[in-house]
């Protein structure tokens, strides 16, 4: 076999192991931002709310 006859299967090669190492990112990527949150509709960290109301409202 010739390098000319390889070259179409080193091209397949380098595009397959190209998307793995993409996929592979992403998906850790993905993991760390939904471990911190980042972009979620929901917040991890709820604002406390206070227990009471000041009664600033009753002035006379």
């Amino acid at each position: 076999m010739s390098t000319d006859e390889l070259f179409p299967l080193y091209i397949v090669i380098s595009v397959v192991v190209f998307l793995f190492f993409m996929f592979f990112l992403f998906i850790q990527l993905y993991l760390k931002a939904k471990k911190e949150n980042v972009g979620g509709c929901c917040g991890a960290e709820v604002k406390p709310t206070p227990k009471h109301k000041r009664s600033d409202d009753h002035r006379s």
